[in-house]
């Protein structure tokens, strides 16, 4: 009597910890998105599984066949998988959250979280597309600090990183939603205007020039720090350009729109330029 008590109450046990384990399986599969098919597969093995689990306590009852050793091997089985299950969850949350952190980190500058160079280029080069389909214009401006480094040398390295955080910020409160900025250098940044025309985009430019001019970037011993930012600005158009490659159109724009901002700063620093032929 003992033995078939065991037998029927280690199999019983099974069967719950093969339930428990399948829907821990079925809950990655639902909340894991790039462990998904993997997640799927277990959970469907691992459901197929509770069928293994059932059939001896069908047999004990129909045919009175028992076997304690086989019923005690099928508990240690499921728990072990249940307990796997579990440290298997923990593993791939971490991992997903791990691989969010990263895609985010090369996506964002780490210190302004402004976009990152590469993704500022990518994301060019999908409107430069956009352009060519639309017709739509499409302007670039290149964004320079005047004399950042002299800020560097008389407060430190620490607040010349306070500086560049808080003009993404005043930048990024004048620019649309639609409208891409980017860090490409160390206090360069990028900026593209979707449907922009020329003198659109310069208004945009003089717009940042005088916010930043405006506004404090930090404090120091209770003294607002200031700086002024020098502007180029250039404009595609796929009406008057021949090129029709997205990479080739962005190199020949980011190149006139850093030559433009260069002419800024030759012509007195905090001002705007246009490139022209």
């Amino acid at each position: 009597m003992g033995a078939k008590f065991f037998s029927i109450t280690f199999y019983v046990m099974a069967v719950v910890a093969q339930v428990g384990v399948t829907a821990y399986a079925l809950n990655l599969f639902f909340r894991s998105k790039q462990y998904r098919l993997a997640s799927g597969l277990l959970a469907l093995s691992f459901g197929l599984m509770i069928g293994r689990r059932v059939a001896p306590i069908v047999l004990f009852y129909t045919e009175g066949h028992y076997n304690l050793f086989d019923a005690f091997l099928a508990l240690t089985i499921s728990l072990l998988m249940f307990f796997g299950a579990v440290q298997l969850k923990k593993i791939i949350t971490d991992l997903e959250i791990k691989n969010f952190m990263l895609d985010r980190s090369s996506k964002t500058d780490s210190l302004t979280q402004a976009l990152s160079r590469s993704e500022t280029f990518a994301r060019a080069e999908l409107e430069i597309e956009r352009s060519l389909r639309t017709q739509d214009p499409l302007s670039f401006l290149m964004l320079d600090i005047d004399l950042f480094k002299n800020i560097n040398d008389r407060y430190g390295h620490p607040l010349g990183d306070v500086v560049l955080v808080n003009l993404v910020k005043h930048c990024q409160e004048e620019l649309r939603v639609i409208d891409i900025f980017g860090r490409v250098g160390g206090e360069e940044f990028f900026v593209v205007l979707p449907g922009n025309s020329m003198n659109q985009a310069a208004e945009v430019a003089e717009r940042l020039r005088k916010r930043v001019a405006s506004l404090p970037c930090a404090v120091v011993d209770g003294k607002e720090v200031f700086i002024t930012i020098s502007i180029g600005v250039a404009c595609f158009s796929s009406q008057s350009q021949g090129e029709t490659k997205a990479p080739q159109v962005l190199r020949v724009f980011y190149a006139r729109a850093d030559e433009a901002m260069y002419q800024a700063k030759s012509n007195g620093r905090n001002r705007t330029e246009l490139w022209t032929q």
